[in-house]
């Protein structure tokens, strides 16, 4: 083994073990901390925690580099010269903002415009750059399908509480943090073995000189880890009627996450239902979550092999991912589906497994994709106004972006309701049960917040509502981090200890990457603190009652009003 490698697996035993040791000691915090705040606070060490770690071994990796690597410039001469330079707080934040918003480009797979919109025109953006593009908005329904199942598994396996999303995923509530990580690490390691699959699936992947018989074999190895990995996540999870849906949610989202492509997360899920129903009705529950499993990875592995460069599918995929046309009809065909289907399913036996399905992972992430979008654009166009007028104007415009970040949940929460309501209203229509009824959640999250308790049964509200702030979240962690990294006493003592043209000696690797961890994890906080703690408190606390509503208010009064019941109630 090598030491990368067994520094990575100790780190991460620390890392487990430390949130093992939380969990154990809930009981005897909660005289002194609320148990759900305890909760919270290992979600936040469980993600602050790896990207920490992960940030570090980059440094580290930089500083075991020589400079002038072959007459070019390497990354650590360009962090050599980013501590040598005596930047300010603004000019850092100007240059880490600018990378940070072309590796946006280049992740959504922008094309470079030449040419600037009448809306960038009329607020006098001078350099043609995409904002609200056809590829930004293809990744935000995939990411609006994917962080949600993300964060509530996560939370799950940090607070042991199984609320109605996480039911939809076949999750109970499981008081043993033992069981809890055993399937958080049996999940991961199908995940990973789904992913070295899917790789070596695809024909332009093959590696050099390998035969196709050593290529199979490697195949075959992962895909026994992987059936390992589901038969025990399965035994470890619910068998109820949850099973095929949940199996088949997770498993298409692994598989859309490393296809990249939420079509194929579409197509997997679709067929992985169908299989897993149909062993469900031939042979039962037992077996029915990894058959789905299955299922749904079998389109993602003919994906591999038969979608890649120069294939027909390829093809039509790199049309449609600049067809912002295609893409709104497909939100709104997916939205007008999930309530059709709600009028014709809710009267039939397997409505109280589908119903669930339908709005937590049909309807709500499909209405959350476009304020995605619009936050993602919203943020790249306050930051390019920023970068152009220089100086300190930036991080003004990052507090305008944080701003207008918590607004536009007002908006989303609107949407919300009537969403929600849509389909109660639907599933009634057709003799069926209302899924969530609106003003009892209403009730139950107000006196969650106003005890401060942030109960975990209702932390996929607050999911949904967090994914709308990541764009700005991101810009005050970089706005912080440059702030921290702007310090001239301590980048002149980091700069002297970054020989030129040649690798930092090996005492000083360590502490140094950790200095520079420590400084990016301190502007990640900083900005968690702006956008949850301070932002809100303000917005939240007195800017909107002193406007005349609170949000949860102006919800009440929009589930009073009752917009589906005025449009469908004659049906």
């Amino acid at each position: 083994m090598s030491s990368g490698l067994a520094k990575d697996l100790i780190v991460g035993l620390v890392g487990v073990l430390l949130l093992f040791a939380l969990e154990l000691s809930k009981d005897r915090l909660v005289g002194a901390v609320n148990a759900d705040l305890i909760s919270l606070v290992c979600v936040m060490l469980a993600v602050v925690l790896p990207s920490g770690y992960l940030i570090f071994r980059h440094y580290h990796h930089i500083l075991c580099t020589e400079g002038h690597a072959r007459g070019r410039h390497t990354a650590y001469d360009e962090l050599r010269q980013s501590l040598g330079s005596g930047g300010t707080p603004a000019r850092l934040y100007a240059q880490f903002l600018e990378r940070a918003l072309h590796a946006v480009e280049r992740l959504f797979g922008e094309r470079e415009i030449t040419d600037r919109s009448f809306f960038q025109r009329v607020i006098g953006l001078s350099r043609p750059v995409p904002l609200w593009s056809a590829p930004a908005l293809d990744r935000c329904v995939l990411f609006a399908f994917l962080c949600p199942q993300l964060l509530l598994f996560l939370g799950w396996a940090l607070s042991g509480h199984a609320g109605p999303a996480e039911k939809v995923l076949a999750l109970i509530s499981e008081d043993n943090p033992l069981l809890r990580y055993l399937a958080v690490g049996t999940l991961t390691t199908g995940v990973v073995a789904y992913a070295n699959c899917h790789r070596i699936a695809d024909p332009g992947n093959a590696v050099r000189h390998e035969t196709k018989t050593i290529r199979w074999t490697r195949f075959s190895l992962w895909l026994v880890v992987l059936g390992i990995s589901c038969l025990i996540t399965d035994r470890l999870l619910n068998h109820g009627s949850a099973t095929v849906g949940g199996a088949a949610i997770m498993a298409s989202s692994v598989v859309g996450a490393v296809a990249g492509d939420v079509l194929i997360a579409v197509f997997s899920g679709f067929f992985g239902v169908a299989v897993g129903s149909l062993v469900v009705l031939y042979i039962g529950t037992l077996s029915a979550g990894t058959a789905t499993a299955f299922a749904c990875a079998l389109v993602g592995f003919v994906g591999s092999a038969f979608g890649g460069k120069g294939s027909a599918w390829s093809r039509l995929r790199q049309r449609l991912h600049f067809s912002l046309l295609f893409w709104w009809l497909f939100l709104v065909a997916g939205i007008v589906t999930y309530i059709c289907l709600a009028r014709l399913l809710s009267r039939s036996g397997a409505w109280p497994a589908v119903g669930p399905i339908l709005l937590f992972y049909g309807l709500l992430p499909a209405l959350n994709a476009p304020f995605l979008w619009f936050s993602v654009g919203l943020t790249r166009c306050l930051l390019w106004l920023g970068l152009e007028r220089k100086s300190w104007w930036p991080y003004f415009y990052a507090l305008v972006d944080a701003a207008m970040a918590v607004l536009v949940i007002v908006l989303l929460v609107i949407v919300m309701v009537v969403g929600i309501q849509t389909l109660n209203l639907m599933a009634m229509k057709g003799s069926g049960r209302p899924i969530l009824p609106v003003v009892p959640l209403l009730n139950a999250v107000f006196d969650s917040l106003r005890k401060r308790a942030l109960d975990p049964e209702y932390w996929w509200v607050y999911t949904l509502l967090l994914s709308s702030m990541i764009p700005s979240l991101v810009n005050l962690a970089i706005g912080g981090f440059s702030l921290l990294r702007g310090i001239p006493t301590v980048s002149r003592y980091l700069y002297r200890r970054l020989p030129k043209g040649h690798m930092v000696v090996a005492a000083d690797r360590n502490w140094i990457s950790l200095v520079l961890a420590s400084q990016a994890m301190a502007g990640m906080c900083l900005g968690l603190a702006s956008q949850f703690i301070f932002l809100p408190w303000f917005i939240f606390g007195y800017l909107l009652p002193v406007m005349g509503f609170g949000v949860l208010r102006f919800a009440f009064s929009v589930a009073a009003f009752n917009l589906p019941g005025r449009i469908f109630g004659g049906l």
